[in-house]
């Protein structure tokens, strides 16, 4: 696995570092893959460690069998990652250390066999991917079927090792690299501006700084009562913070039943979150702390980033 440096304080406070190991969704050539490399440029990535799905990602996280997990959870497009989500509230209680946003460019990608092909009958990518090309396909391939995979690396292993079918695979440009296959066409997301959040998970503090500090939250209200959300509202807005993120999720307990994910806007309001959080438990909410970690923007060059 990769190495990455975390925070310790020694018997006499002194900063110490530790290697520890990095998860992440694989397998090699995943955005996922390209979001460690933002959050930890200075580290190998020689010996990164690939999960083949979120909820074995988050599982090893749980487990502890990583100290560091990246996972993705929103995108600007194609919305919140649901797998991330349903594991985060039901699943695992391992909290976010970090969050990356990372620009996203998908090309559509064929076997170097195939590129003169002009009725190609399948497409593979992540589910998230299809959804973000959603514009392009059907424009462009109207016709074709539409496969999800768990990873878009995933969907270009399959093409690369089925060169005597007419199949497409929606991937990044270090899969096409890692599996050389050709691009038919690149850049077909339906927005150039395309970005998909991801969050660091594990158990120990990261070694990492940013301008901007955010906190995520699991809220559930008293009998189920709805209005409740305009009280917690009306706490958030007395500690002057501002919510990035408001999401509900179905409790599982039986139809209409819902909690809430809550993304804040927490920079230099480190007290005034725990008053905030102590409140809105004061209102008869159930309440828990998914973390306070910092936010950063990637600043990734798309070449020469290496085997991810």
């Amino acid at each position: 696995m990769t190495k990455v440096l975390l925070i310790e304080k020694g018997e006499r406070g002194e900063v110490m570092k530790k290697e520890r190991r990095i998860g992440y969704l694989g397998p090699a050539g995943t955005f996922t893959g390209l979001a460690v490399h933002a959050l930890f440029p200075d580290e190998e990535m020689t010996n990164l460690h690939s999960f083949p799905s979120i909820e074995e990602c988050l599982l090893a996280a749980h487990q502890r069998k990583t100290d560091v997990t990246v996972v993705p959870i929103e995108n600007s497009i194609g919305g919140s990652v649901s797998m991330t989500l349903d594991w985060l509230i039901h699943e695992v209680e391992v909290p976010i250390q970090a969050e990356v946003r990372l620009p996203v460019h998908h090309e559509l990608l064929a076997h170097p066999a195939q590129v003169g092909q002009r009725d190609f009958e399948i497409v593979y990518a992540h589910p998230q991917a299809l959804k973000q090309c959603d514009q392009y396909l059907r424009t462009h391939h109207p016709d074709i079927e539409q496969r999800p995979m768990n990873s878009s690396a995933e969907a270009a292993w399959l093409v690369a090792n089925n060169p005597d079918k007419a199949w497409l695979s929606i991937s990044n440009f270090i899969a096409k690299e890692i599996y050389q296959l050709k691009a038919i066409q690149s850049n077909i997301e339906n927005n150039g501006m395309n970005t998909t959040r991801f969050i660091a998970l594990g158990y120990e503090k990261l070694d990492l700084v940013a301008e901007f500090q955010k906190s995520s939250m699991i809220v559930s209200f008293p009998e189920n009562e709805l209005m409740t959300l305009y009280q917690v509202l009306g706490v958030i807005d007395k500690y002057d913070i501002k919510p990035t993120k408001i999401e509900s999720a179905p409790m599982k307990t039986e139809l209409g039943h819902y909690v809430f994910f809550i993304d804040l806007d927490t920079t230099g309001k480190r007290e005034a979150y725990q008053l905030l959080c102590q409140d809105i438990r004061n209102l008869g909410c159930g309440l828990r702390q998914l973390g306070t970690y910092p936010t950063l923007e990637a600043n990734l060059a798309y070449r020469g980033v290496g085997e991810l």
